[in-house]
C-alpha cells in the first residue's frame, strides 16, 4: 500500500511541476492575498468621513465644537463659517449627489443659549446608505457633544461662583472617571484579530479549490479509467491525491506566517505546537472537503463551482473579519458547519491568550471530526464510482 501511494504521490507531483502556471499560482497566491487582505482589512477604523460643518452661530461654544470636529481623524471637515439657510439647502443637494457623507448645522444663538443656561439643538444629517460609516460618524459626534455639554455646564458653574474654575466645574459635572484595562491585546491591534481570518481564508481557498479539481481533472482527461485498471484501491487513490496538496498547504502556511510576522507583527512565540496542530487539522479538513467535492463532480468546472459555493458562505459566516456575535442567532448556527470557524477560534485563542491544548481542545476535536467525516465519505463515494474499483 505504501509503495502504491508513493508512486501516485510522485505522479501528482510530476503533474504539478509540469503545470508551471498552476504551481506558480498555488505558491504565490497565498502570500499575495495575505499582503492585500492584511493591509485592506487590517485597520477597520473609519477615518476622513466627508463632513460639512455649517456654523451659523459664530460664538465661542460653536468655535469649540468646530475645533473638536477638526481635531478628530474620523472627519474630513469642510467648515463653512457664517453659513445661511442657502448653505443648508446646498448641503442637502451635495449629500444627495454623494459629494459629502454628512453635514452638521450649528444654529444661530447656540452660544448665547448655552451661556444663558438654556439649551439648543445641533442638527446632524447623515448618509445612511453606508451602514458602516454612519454609526462611526454618529458615535464620534455623540462623544464630541457629550464633551461640549460637560464644558458648557462647567463654565456655567464657574460663572455662578459654584466652582473655582472650569476644571473644578468639570469634576463636579463629571465625577465618574472610567478606568479601562485591555487584556490579551492591550494596543487594540486590529491585525491580531484580522490576520487569523486572512490566513484561514487563504489556506481554505487554496486547499479546497485545488483539491476539488484533482479527481475531477482525472475524470475529465480520461485518466481515471487508467487508474482503475491499476492495483490501486479507492483509499490509496485518495491518499495519493491528498499527500502532495497537504505538503503544498504546509509550505504555503509557512510563507503566510512569515509574511504575517514580517509585515504585521503577528508573533507565534510560545504557541508553536498548538498552532502547528491546528494548522495541520485545518488543512486536512479543508483537503477532505475539496476531495469530497471532487468525487461528486463530473468535471473541473462543476468542481470549481461547488468549491466556490462552499467557500463564499464560510467567508461571511465563519467570523473571519467580524465576530460571530454580530450575526443573527438563526444564521450564527450555520457557521458551525464550517471548519474555518473552529480554526479561527482556536488560532486567536492561541496567539492572544497563549492557550494550551486544553483550551483549544473543542476546536481540535471539531476539526478532527470534519477530517474523519470528509475522508470517510470521499473514500466511500469513490468506491461507488463505476470508474474506480
Amino acid at each position: 500500500m505504501i509503495r502504491n501511494v508513493y508512486r501516485l504521490v510522485v505522479k501528482e507531483f510530476l503533474h504539478l511541476v509540469r503545470d508551471r502556471r498552476t504551481l506558480a499560482f498555488v505558491l504565490s497566491m497565498p502570500t499575495i492575498l495575505t499582503v492585500i487582505f492584511g493591509y485592506a482589512i487590517g485597520n477597520p477604523r473609519v477615518t476622513s468621513i466627508r463632513t460639512r460643518v455649517l456654523d451659523m452661530d459664530g460664538g465661542r461654544i460653536a468655535y469649540e465644537y468646530v475645533q473638536a470636529i477638526r481635531d478628530s481623524t474620523t472627519f474630513k471637515a469642510d467648515v463653512r463659517e457664517g453659513a445661511t439657510e442657502a448653505d443648508v439647502a446646498r448641503a442637502e443637494q451635495d449629500l444627495l449627489r454623494d459629494r459629502i457623507s454628512a453635514f452638521v448645522v450649528l444654529p444661530r444663538g447656540l452660544s448665547a443659549a448655552l451661556d444663558g443656561g438654556g439649551d439648543a439643538i445641533v442638527r446632524v444629517v447623515v448618509d445612511g446608505s453606508d451602514t458602516f460609516t454612519a454609526p462611526s460618524l454618529l458615535a464620534e459626534l455623540g462623544r464630541t457633544t457629550v464633551e461640549q455639554n460637560a464644558f458648557a455646564a462647567a463654565s456655567m458653574l464657574a460663572r455662578k461662583g459654584l466652582a473655582r474654575d472650569v476644571e473644578d466645574g468639570l469634576r463636579d459635572v463629571a465625577p465618574i472617571d472610567l478606568k479601562t484595562e485591555f487584556r490579551f491585546n492591550p494596543d487594540l491591534k486590529s491585525q491580531n484579530f484580522v490576520m487569523p481570518g486572512v490566513i484561514g481564508l487563504v489556506l481554505q481557498l487554496l486547499t479546497v479549490i485545488v483539491m476539488a479539481t484533482s479527481i475531477a481533472r482525472e475524470r475529465e482527461r480520461g485518466t481515471m479509467e487508467q487508474l482503475a485498471v491499476t492495483p490501486l484501491s479507492a483509499g490509496e487513490i485518495f491518499l495519493g491525491k491528498l499527500v502532495p496538496y497537504f505538503l503544498l498547504g504546509l509550505l504555503d502556511t509557512v510563507n503566510v506566517l512569515i509574511v504575517a510576522r514580517w509585515l504585521f507583527g503577528i508573533s507565534l512565540a510560545g504557541h508553536y505546537w498548538v498552532i502547528a496542530t491546528l494548522v495541520v487539522a485545518f488543512i486536512l479538513s479543508s483537503l477532505g472537503i475539496g476531495q469530497l467535492i471532487s468525487v461528486v463532480s463530473r468535471n473541473q468546472s462543476q468542481a470549481v463551482q461547488l468549491a466556490v459555493f462552499y467557500i463564499m458562505p464560510s467567508f461571511v459566516l465563519s467570523g473571519a473579519f467580524t465576530p460571530l456575535e454580530t450575526q443573527p442567532e438563526r444564521v450564527r448556527s450555520v457557521a458551525y458547519f464550517f471548519p474555518l470557524t473552529y480554526f479561527l477560534h482556536g488560532f486567536r485563542t492561541a496567539i492572544l491568550r497563549q492557550a494550551p491544548f486544553a483550551d483549544v481542545g473543542q476546536d481540535l476535536l471539531a476539526l478532527l471530526a470534519f477530517v474523519v467525516l470528509t475522508f470517510g465519505l470521499s473514500v466511500l463515494l469513490l468506491r461507488m464510482r463505476p470508474d474506480v474499483r
